[in-house]
């Protein structure tokens, strides 16, 4: 279980490094075929079991949750 919620932090660092645009972002998870759910400042990736936060239309973080 770790070593998949690391790989998937991992790879939506690459697709979405710090202080991204949400627009780039949008982009690159789509590009990926990752699905998820925008809603507005926060969009959650489930399958990847990651949320990623944005202030200001800029990624300030990504956080792993549990499912």
């Amino acid at each position: 279980m770790y070593q998949a919620t690391y790989s998937a932090l991992s790879q939506l660092t690459q697709l979405c490094p710090c202080h991204s645009s949400i627009a780039t972002c949008l982009n690159q998870l789509r590009q990926a075929r990752i699905s998820f759910l925008n809603l507005g400042n926060i969009i959650i990736c489930p399958q990847q079991s990651c949320i990623l936060f944005f202030q200001q239309h800029y990624l300030i973080k990504i956080e792993t949750f549990s499912r």
